[in-house]
């Protein structure tokens, strides 16, 4: 596929984000006669970026998804490689990691990405295959946190461990069977946490690989939580720990 492909954001929060971060936007659309996006306008002006005002219909044919009544064409957003951290992982007195192994929902994988920068995730992991694209919806569901913390993606996330626990990183395993509890758990300063999919949670050969496993007590019915509440629910506990 062309990495160069153009494709979209839609909704007022992640465009107003891709905004803030200068991500290079060539065109926006929005809904003719709405004064709901007046606010927003004025930053698009400056950035000299060419508006197109057009019927609802218009934005409707250019995604099926809750466009809010804005549409902008960008570029990708870009990923890192490993090797792109190796400094700010060499140089940090706490460093947090969230590695995601087999997240194939796009709105659970935005989620996780918008959680992750409201607990100041340093950068998140993804492998090449197996996972959800990053695409239009992945930012209306991230609602533009995508472009305020890193991705990095790795062909194994094996290969991404092995190189983490070379820098003293302390790798933890979300396992709805693990003994240890989060709440009674004690991190250390520079940690990863691997987030599995909700149907076969991390995988079996990754699992082996952790440093720990830990679970998150449940005192309902149900037996597990939406991958992206529990990757909340770990990322609240570190930061907690932290302060």
């Amino acid at each position: 596929m062309n990495s160069n492909k153009e494709f979209l954001i839609y909704g007022k929060r992640a465009v107003y984000e891709a905004l803030e971060n200068d991500v290079q936007i060539d065109k926006v659309f929005i809904q003719k006669n709405s004064s709901y996006h007046d606010n927003i306008k004025s930053r698009i002006h400056k950035k000299n970026i060419p508006i197109s005002f057009v019927p609802i219909q218009k934005l409707n044919k250019l995604t099926s998804y809750n466009h809010q009544g804005i549409v902008a064409t960008t570029s990708p957003v870009s990923v890192q490689t490993l090797n792109y951290f190796e400094n700010k992982i060499k140089n940090c007195d706490q460093c947090l990691i969230l590695i995601l192994d087999g997240i194939t929902d796009t709105k659970n994988f935005g989620a996780i990405i918008r959680t992750a920068e409201c607990f100041g995730v340093d950068f998140i992991i993804i492998p090449k295959s197996g996972t959800s694209p990053i695409n239009g919806e992945t930012i209306k569901s991230s609602s533009g946190a995508i472009f305020n913390v890193p991705i990095c993606k790795v062909d194994h996330i094996k290969d991404a461990i092995f190189f983490l626990k070379e820098f003293g990183i302390k790798i933890i395993g979300s396992d709805d069977r693990a003994s240890n509890d989060l709440f009674k758990y004690k991190f250390d300063s520079k940690t990863a946490i691997i987030m599995g999919s909700e149907g076969d949670g991390i995988k079996k050969s990754t699992l082996g690989l952790c440093d720990e496993k830990i679970s998150i007590k449940l005192y309902g019915k149900l037996s597990s939580l939406n991958v992206s509440v529990a990757a909340g629910i770990f990322l609240s506990e570190f930061k907690r720990q932290s302060v």
